[in-house]
């Protein structure tokens, strides 16, 4: 098992063979939050347009403040000075704001100030362009669009924006074993649970996952929806049959196809995966337990999928912790690691939980839980 290729090595040489084919699509702004640009976006209009008021007050002309503060009790409003509330434009009669916690408005009319020794041009004034400028970079290509990103696309006058279209990414769960979740579960049988983890995880990638109902552990079924897979998606994972047992020639028809580039990785759970290219496409054949297509999905498809979405894989939050006993593992396998982590006085302390035997409720149950 030494001699089993790392994922690092299966990714590489799946990407230096395959050439990522990228559809992009236009779709209004307000429908595009995690979508990712294909251009670098600039805003179209300068905000202000001409200028606007900083804070809410009153607007002046500071001319009339160059001798000091002068008798404001005649003063009528609309005349000699304006209301303007943060962010409104104002008469061009007038160039600075007055903050309006320090006027006070007589009964008798006019103004008074309070604390206001001086007025200058531009007081409290937003110039033209000083919240967002013409021509100016708002959003950088490649990035997926933050509801922040939205609002600012909005304030440049883009309305529309050019993304990349979602990955379809089809999933085949294969099994005579198994039954959709709803349906009686008898003897020598199991729940397809793994259709709903690879579907929510492929949301959380930014791709739309394409569900198949469940395929028979029958050779010509398998092929037949391969090949509509093939013709529908992106993408194309089955699920299950990867191994060796008297059923698993899924892995099999891949090698058959002579496109298989790699069958057994250096990776636990799901040793048996199978990575292959069919007509420009990837290929690939989880093993069936969910932790080993958890795994696969975190470090495989994930990948696959931010590289037809041009965006670079995220970044994990990490916390320092004190193991509490050794990690039971094979110095040659990179493999999935769920941890139990609690906090205590001297810091984060961990352990590993155990999922040899496949038991989900051990490896998930209780505890907050990582993995690697």
């Amino acid at each position: 098992m030494s001699a089993l290729p790392t994922r690092a090595h299966v990714l590489e040489t799946l990407f230096q063979r395959w050439a990522p084919i990228t559809r992009s699509e236009t779709i209004p702004t307000i429908q595009a939050l995690g979508r990712v640009p294909v251009q670098d976006l600039y805003a179209q209009v300068s905000i202000p347009v001409v200028r606007a008021a900083a804070m809410d007050g009153v607007a002046v002309a500071s001319s009339r403040f160059c001798a000091g503060i002068p008798d404001m009790s005649p003063w009528k409003l609309g005349e000699d000075f304006c209301r303007a509330d943060t962010g409104d434009d104002f008469d061009d009669r007038f160039d600075a704001v007055i903050p309006i916690e320090q006027v006070e408005f007589p009964p008798e009319g006019g103004l008074l100030l309070h604390d206001i020794s001086s007025v200058q041009p531009g007081d409290r004034v937003r110039p033209c362009g000083s919240t967002i400028q013409e021509g100016q970079l708002l959003v950088p290509k490649h990035r997926q669009l933050r509801p922040f990103d939205l609002a600012s696309l909005a304030m440049g006058g883009i309305d529309r924006v050019e993304v990349f279209a979602k990955p379809k990414v089809a999933f085949l769960p294969t099994g005579s074993e198994l039954v959709p979740l709803g349906a009686a579960v008898k003897r020598g049988c199991n729940i397809d649970s793994n259709s709903i983890l690879v579907h929510n995880l492929l949301r959380e990638m930014g791709a739309e996952p394409l569900c198949y109902p469940i395929v028979p552990d029958r050779p010509e079924n398998v092929a037949a929806a391969l090949d509509r897979a093939l013709e529908e998606a992106d993408v194309v994972l089955l699920n299950g049959g990867s191994s060796k047992g008297e059923e698993d020639f899924n892995a099999r028809l891949l090698e058959e196809r002579g496109s298989a580039l790699f069958h057994w990785v250096a990776a636990a759970p799901g040793k048996p995966m199978c990575v292959a290219l069919i007509g420009n496409k990837p290929v690939i054949n989880l093993p069936g337990p969910p932790l080993a297509v958890l795994y696969g999905m975190d470090w495989c498809i994930r990948a696959i999928v931010h590289r037809l979405l041009h965006t670079p894989l995220p970044r994990r939050q990490t916390v320092p912790a004190t193991l509490t006993e050794p990690i039971q593992a094979p110095s040659d396998m990179e493999i999935l690691c769920m941890m139990e982590l609690w906090h205590t006085p001297s810091g984060y302390q961990t352990k590993q939980k155990p999922w040899r035997g496949g038991s989900v409720a051990d490896a998930l149950g209780g505890g907050r839980h990582l993995y690697h």
